[in-house]
């Protein structure tokens, strides 16, 4: 015992000797060391100093230049709203322009070189074509005006714009090179600093005045015919960095001053900023800086047993940060491996219903003589299509849910007639699969709410769906919706319950349903077919309405999904609704209507012609906006009854025709309904539709059922031709 006692303080006398030690040399050679640092450190509190400087007259430049490229794309916005008939409508518009947005150099090029100001034209600016796939991004460069004064000149494309059988293709505002210096000009300091904009070869930009250099139109040439450069930073090693857009620091003596030059590269240009400063700002600081520096040596010292009793926090910190990143790398290869078990089964599920489309198109075409087989084959590749379709919808609904782009629309909504269209809707599913469907709203007292109704049928649907595919032959699906005490005013709390008697699921998959790219079997085992998307879509959805989703099943034993929401409630809350189905089939006749189809694409023009004219109208057709735009306005009042309007598409898109249409003189021309047809099928699609002054909206593939009502709906009756015609 007395032999370890011993061993015990043998071992702390040689630790606190140690230390000792440790703290006695660190000192000795923190005092030896600070008189050689000093320098160095003025050295680095002068790097850092101009750097900052640097940097912020740096971003003062940039934002001056970002600020009027967009003032430049508000006047080529502008430019596009505005008539200009001819060359002095644009010059007036120029002049304009340079007015209200206060420029001191605004002009226009056309696609043969010709530059345009308020004033005059110079032919011959550009010689090379304007590129086709021009970039977007601000020109930055350095030019004259015709009076000889330098500019800064930012240049941007300009897209659709013609000038008398001319497009104008670029739109350039300049900056008074005078101007742009006085505003780097380091105020304050008494001449002993200075701030220059420089090309790669040393010419100026924008020059501020310098006490020791003569007016000269390069930086670089001046310096090296004036200046001594420290070994450390020489003339050729700036000239180095500058050609290949290094920033760093110069130390050079000039005029029997030592100067501090900092330089960078500008953002959005090919030209570098140097700020300079004279020793004799600095020098007064280096003996503060010496105490400084030797006061936080020692306070660093007597902090080194406080450190060293850190590093066993540091250490259980750590430890706690690795076994998180362990974690963390474990959710991220699962979430991984997930994604690539989905793209696996999307590549066989994608394959099947193609392999199905084209194997049915090939026997179409052998066949095409012998009407049943052929209508067979058709009907086949039209249950692969929509099958097809339902995967794309289901991986884009995906995207926009991760990417934030999903959005509540609420509006007026009878809970009764939501569950009985879902109970028709499902109704052929289950009757082919050979299931019973029960439906039970009787625990509902207030079924008028406001909802986002879309997506509520989509949740119920996907539900709906689940159990439909996960139930055999003879099974049972029942549906419910009860109405719970709610704790918030003007709000009805409701509980939704999807049951079925099917497959049921494992504990370990039913835990993760809701992840996305997750399914218990692909369908390659299952032969049922899906994205695995359904489930964390629906909870998505679920918690976008501030809902909660849980599952409640066992393998073999059937599946129960419970919906909880809170929906607002309507003011009134009318007698039950009595709903009855209308056991006839709409029939569409638009004999004597005439109709403009614009649409770009040759097979999907020739498809939507074949169907409208099955059912009477006389089409015509453009091929893109800017098209049918000059046919509405060289039409006679009600010669069109309605425009099929494209979105994308060359020369004009369908956004941009229906502006111009609903701006005509003619206000019986600009009012002709006009409906969107699109494949940009998501609900802000159809929003921008309806925002733009369209009447409708109507998604690729074309539902010809609901095409053929909302053109019933808008031109007011479904058969006969026009009042007055024949």
């Amino acid at each position: 015992m007395k032999s370890e006692k011993k061993g015990e303080r043998v071992r702390l006398a040689l630790a606190v000797g140690i230390l000792a030690a440790v703290v006695l040399i660190s000192t000795g050679w923190l005092l030896q060391s600070s008189q050689t640092t000093t320098e160095a450190a003025v050295y680095g509190v002068s790097e850092l100093y101009l750097k900052e400087l640097t940097v912020h007259k740096a971003s003062q430049f940039a934002d001056t230049l970002r600020s009027q490229a967009q003032q430049l794309r508000v006047t080529i916005h502008a430019l596009r709203e505005s008539d200009l008939r001819d060359q002095k409508t644009m010059q007036d518009f120029i002049g304009q322009m340079e007015e209200e947005n206060e420029f001191d150099f605004l002009a226009l090029t056309d696609e043969e070189g010709t530059m345009y100001t308020k004033e005059s034209s110079f032919s011959g600016v550009f010689d090379a074509e304007y590129p086709e796939n021009s970039p977007r991004e601000p020109v930055v460069s350095f030019g004259q005006d015709g009076n000889g004064d330098h500019l800064v000149l930012i240049t941007i494309p300009i897209e659709n714009r013609l000038l008398e059988g001319r497009r104008l293709m670029w739109a350039t505002v300049g900056l008074d090179a005078m101007d742009v210096a006085d505003k780097l000009s380091l105020s304050g300091t008494g001449g002993q600093s200075f701030c220059n904009i420089i090309m790669t070869d040393g010419s100026y930009v924008a020059r501020t005045h310098h006490a020791h250099i003569e007016e000269n139109s390069n930086l670089f040439a001046a310096v090296e015919n004036s200046a001594h450069f420290a070994e450390e930073t020489p003339l050729w090693l700036w000239r180095e960095h500058v050609r290949t857009g290094q920033a760093g620091m110069v130390v050079y003596e000039l005029g029997d001053v030592l100067h501090y030059t900092y330089y960078m590269p500008v953002a959005g240009t090919e030209w570098f900023i140097t700020t300079t400063l004279h020793y004799d700002l600095i020098s007064g600081n280096v003996d503060v800086i010496r105490t400084t520096l030797t006061r936080n040596g020692m306070i660093q010292l007597a902090l080194i047993l406080i450190v060293l009793f850190a590093f066993i926090g540091i250490y259980a910190s750590m430890h706690k940060r690795n076994d998180n990143l362990r974690f963390e790398k474990i959710q991220a290869e699962e979430s991984s491996r997930a994604k690539s078990v989905f793209l696996s089964n999307m590549s066989h599920d994608i394959r099947t219903p193609m392999n199905a489309i084209i194997g049915f198109t090939n026997l179409a075409l052998k066949n095409v003589e012998d009407e049943k087989k052929t209508r067979d084959y058709l009907s086949k590749i039209l249950a692969s299509g929509n099958h097809l379709l339902a995967l794309i919808n289901d991986v884009l609904e995906m995207s926009r849910i991760e990417s934030g782009k999903i959005h509540l629309e609420e509006t007026e909504c009878n809970l009764f007639k939501l569950f009985h269209d879902l109970s028709s809707i499902i109704q052929g599913q289950v009757q082919s699969r050979h299931l019973e469907l029960s439906v039970d709203t009787a625990g509902v007292r207030e079924e008028h709410v406001y909802c986002d109704k879309l997506r509520l049928d989509q949740i119920l649907l996907n539900l709906l769906g689940n159990a439909v595919k996960f139930t055999p032959s003879g099974g049972k699906i029942y549906l419910s919706i009860d109405q719970a005490e709610s704790e918030r005013e003007g709000c009805g709390s409701y509980v939704i319950r999807v049951r079925d008697t099917g497959i049921g699921m494992t504990p370990e998959f039913a835990s993760k349903v809701f992840q996305p790219f997750e399914r218990e079997r692909s369908s390659t085992v299952s032969g049922i077919q899906g994205t695995g998307l359904g489930m964390s879509i629906t909870k998505s959805i679920v918690d976008k309405m501030g809902g909660t989703i849980d599952v409640v099943t066992a393998p073999g034993e059937g599946t129960e999904f419970i919906v909880r929401v809170n929906l607002r409630l309507q003011e009134t809350q009318g007698e039950a609704e009595v709903l009855s189905e209308e056991g006839e089939s709409c029939t569409f006749d638009f004999t004597g209507r005439r109709i403009l189809l614009v649409e770009d694409n040759e097979l999907n023009r020739e498809i939507a012609m074949e169907v409208l004219a099955e059912t009477g109208f006389e089409i015509e057709e453009a091929r893109d906006g800017a098209e049918a735009v000059e046919m509405v306005r060289g039409s006679a009042p009600g010669y069109f009854d309605l425009v099929l309007m494209d979105i994308q598409m060359p020369v004009m898109d369908g956004y941009e025709a229906t502006r111009v249409i609903r701006s005509l003189d003619d206000r019986d021309l600009a009012a002709v309904p006009i409906i969107a047809m699109t494949a940009n099928a998501f609900e802000e699609d159809r929003q921008e539709a309806l925002k733009t002054g369209m009447n409708g909206h109507l998604a690729k593939p074309l539902d010809t059922e609901k095409m053929f009502a909302i053109l019933t709906e808008i031109l007011g009756q479904a058969a006969g031709p026009k009042a007055g015609e024949n």
